[in-house]
């Protein structure tokens, strides 16, 4: 811990010479989110041109979110061992290459397989992003750090559509991908003027965790994405047995290991559990009401164009509120901003699923405002509570385990889409109330912090 606390104050006395770092590190983050809203634009486009059906093109998606989601905590803690900065970079290389990969994809079997490298390339860039903002911003700055960094995210899911559309209108679906090459170059030329951060002295491994880490996530998360295509319980079974074994197991070892995998010991500090929490129900809503919203407005005959003004009001706000949200988390507690903002969120998404039909255009287009804003005021203050919730020394695993926390979550919400499709007779008010209460229970997580502090 000496040695991360001596680490952190060299780089809040450097802090002018790493703007450069600084400026790399925005940029790869804005690539991970960029990329995730340009193929869920351009994937029905890119299925057809590779005559590969809906059932197989999803897992374009599907395999990305696999790979990210079972090897972001082994990557944190190896980042915890070795570096942040090495972990990051050495992420940001296999994310352009393997950009490179799905470009020059030649069927969707080759694509599939070259976006779960890209994947375990944005995993490594997600373990470690936010564990470097806090070492590279002096604690004053850190809100506006999270802040930018909330807005690059959400900017990434603004821009998406834009440049997808663009790209579909002009050249082949490949440069879809290799729009990433140039960008990661750049990314990485400027990630180099990152300062080195001290290694823990700590060099154990946890092997065995490591691979029930990776069990865990990647079969629940394959039983999720399964299991909203085909409504079949008998295709899962196995996987989802699999899955809850190996996080017993993986639970059961690591709750006294001296180097846990899965930061069991972390959930003693209240505020962490709480805010993993908030986390855990406000990306369920994000991912649900995402992918939702479309499927809604599409079946209430908008056209493309509307649909696409319409949606953006959601990620146009959280991107403009998420870093003012960061510096006012520098002197009103995060816990309320957060619980104010999915409480709105929840409210906004509630007066859809209940007056939908009653509502004008315009309405609708003012009720996402409202719920961007929400999410905009939840997103960079609850990062920032958590993160500073823990010791320095665990940096890399606290903010390994946040974006764990939001592939999960996303994933549970895309479900919710699917089995509202599928079991209810009136789906788009199931798909938006259940987005309403995830948010309410995210809200309540959030104020609940006021008591613990």
């Amino acid at each position: 811990m000496l040695n991360k606390s001596l680490s952190a104050n060299s780089f809040n006395k450097n802090f002018k010479s790493n703007l450069l770092g600084i400026w790399g590190l925005n940029l790869a983050v804005f690539m991970t989110s960029l990329d995730i809203s340009i193929i869920n634009t351009s994937l029905p486009y890119i299925s057809q041109r590779l005559e590969a059906a809906f059932t197989i093109s999803i897992w374009v998606v599907n395999s990305y979110q696999i790979l990210m989601a079972a090897f972001i905590l082994p990557l944190a803690v190896l980042a915890d061992q070795i570096g942040y900065k090495k972990i990051f970079i050495g992420g940001l290389l296999v994310f352009t290459l393997a950009s490179a990969l799905c470009g020059f994809s030649q069927n969707i079997q080759q694509l599939i397989w070259s976006r779960a490298v890209q994947g375990l390339g944005a995993a490594a860039m997600l373990a470690t992003n936010i564990a470097l903002i806090r070492l590279l911003y002096p604690s004053e700055k850190l809100g506006f750090g999270l802040g930018v960094n909330a807005f690059l995210l959400a900017a990434g899911l603004v821009l998406g559509p834009i440049i997808s559309s663009s790209i579909l209108s002009y050249f082949s679906w490949s440069w879809i991908f290799l729009f990433n090459l140039p960008l990661g170059c750049i990314a990485f030329l400027l990630c180099l003027h990152i300062s080195k951060d001290a290694p823990s002295s700590i060099k154990k491994i946890n092997t065995l965790s490591i691979f029930l880490n990776i069990l865990m996530f990647s079969s629940l998360i394959y039983v999720l994405a399964d299991y909203s295509i085909s409504i079949s319980w008998s295709r899962v079974i196995l996987p989802l047995m699999i899955g809850i074994i190996s996080g017993y197991l993986l639970l059961r070892r690591d709750w006294l290991h001296p180097f846990p995998v899965f930061p069991v010991n972390l959930f003693s500090f209240p505020i962490f559990s709480l805010s993993l929490l908030t986390a855990f129900a406000a990306f369920i809503t994000q991912g649900l009401a995402l992918l939702a919203l479309p499927f809604i407005f599409f079946a209430e005959g908008y056209s493309e164009k509307e649909l696409a003004l319409v949606i953006i009001a959601w990620p146009i706000m959280g991107a403009c509120i998420a870093p003012l949200a960061g510096i006012l988390s520098n002197k009103i507690s995060s816990a309320y901003l957060c619980g104010i903002g999915l409480a709105l969120l929840s409210s906004s998404l509630g007066a859809l699923a209940i007056y939908f039909d009653e509502l004008n255009r315009f309405s609708i287009f003012c009720l996402l405002l409202f719920s961007g804003v929400g999410f905009g005021l939840f997103l960079s203050p609850n990062q920032r509570m958590l993160i500073s919730s823990v010791p320095v020394n665990r940096s890399g695993i606290s903010g390994g385990m946040l974006n764990a926390t939001r592939i999960v979550g996303q994933a549970v919400g895309v479900s919710f889409v699917a089995i509202s499709i599928n079991f209810s007779s009136d789906s788009s008010s199931t798909m938006l109330g259940l987005g309403a209460i995830s948010a309410f229970v995210g809200a309540i997580a959030s104020f609940m912090r006021v008591l613990v502090r």
